[in-house]
């Protein structure tokens, strides 16, 4: 019995769980430079990108007051980013979805990342000859034979009095970050923008004329997301007796659908502005 224990034990394959990849490794290309995000939030920003500029010149209402669609071009984000480059057509924000995923790679893959990646890129020091450096950087050029002790005592008091604290200790709160790009986006997750998005399209491409209520538009989307996805049919629970075979709902049962709807209605129109102003994605409150 033992010797049958040691057999099995000496051949039994163990699987082992393959490690996911560290964030810092996802972020980083074949030509080790890296991404302070993951790639998805630079593909959601130029489709955002897309929709703001379709939707220029019109006007949200949000939380009582209406504020205009318009690109703050004199914002760093769109002196570098040259705002013409993007095509006009095909419209993202449209009733239909056909031919939509994959007309957002091709703006992505083919236009805009390959142009404009150099500016989500962290920089890093250059250990090299002077000609090779940047013009926007800060050189120290040392002596031959200089001693490495008094090299860092050299920048340590070179940036002695640069740093203002406040009186608890803390760092003052200004434009340093642990950021190094030119063009530094916040985190977000792929469901909410892809959720958002849809909800743009459908929501600004629906006719004014149309009744379109929070519970349509939560159909619509899930439509879009989920091809399978049928539209229940809704009954008022006064309408008279209900058919023991009848597949009819009520709307109680998506009240909370609802008011992720609207919420989120609420969202997307505060992330065009925010993008505008050059802050992406913000959807929490306007900047």
């Amino acid at each position: 019995m033992l010797l049958h224990h040691l057999v099995y034990d000496y051949f039994m394959v163990v699987k082992v769980r393959k490690a996911k990849p560290k964030t810092e490794d996802r972020r980083r290309g074949s030509d080790t430079k890296l991404q302070s995000q993951d790639i998805n939030v630079y593909r959601w920003f130029a489709v955002f990108i897309k929709c703001a500029l379709e939707l220029e010149g019109k006007s949200f209402k949000v939380e009582g007051k209406v504020h205009k669609v318009k690109f703050d071009r004199t914002h760093k984000w769109w002196k570098l980013i040259d705002l013409k480059t993007f095509p006009k057509t095909p419209k993202f924000i449209r009733s239909d979805n056909k031919l939509l995923p994959s007309q957002q790679s091709k703006l992505f893959d083919k236009l805009f990342y390959p142009k404009y990646r150099h500016l989500f890129l962290e920089k890093s020091t250059i250990i090299g000859m002077a000609e090779k450096v940047p013009q926007d950087y800060l050189s120290f050029n040392f002596p031959p034979n200089y001693p490495l002790k008094q090299m860092l005592s050299d920048v340590r008091n070179f940036y002695k009095d640069k740093e203002v604290k406040l009186k608890s200790g803390r760092k003052k709160r200004g434009e340093e970050t642990r950021y190094t790009a030119d063009i530094v986006l916040n985190d977000t997750n792929e469901t909410l923008m892809r959720r958002l998005f849809h909800m743009l399209s459908i929501d600004m491409s629906t006719p004014l004329s149309k009744e379109f209520t929070n519970l349509d538009l939560y159909f619509s989307i899930q439509k879009r997301l989920y091809k399978n996805f049928k539209i229940p049919e809704i009954k008022r629970k006064n309408a008279g007796a209900w058919d023991s075979r009848s597949t009819a709902t009520t709307r109680e049962r998506y009240i909370n659908d609802i008011k992720s709807t609207q919420r989120d209605r609420k969202f997307y129109k505060i992330l065009i502005l925010n993008l505008c102003k050059g802050e992406f994605p913000r959807i929490d409150k306007l900047i």
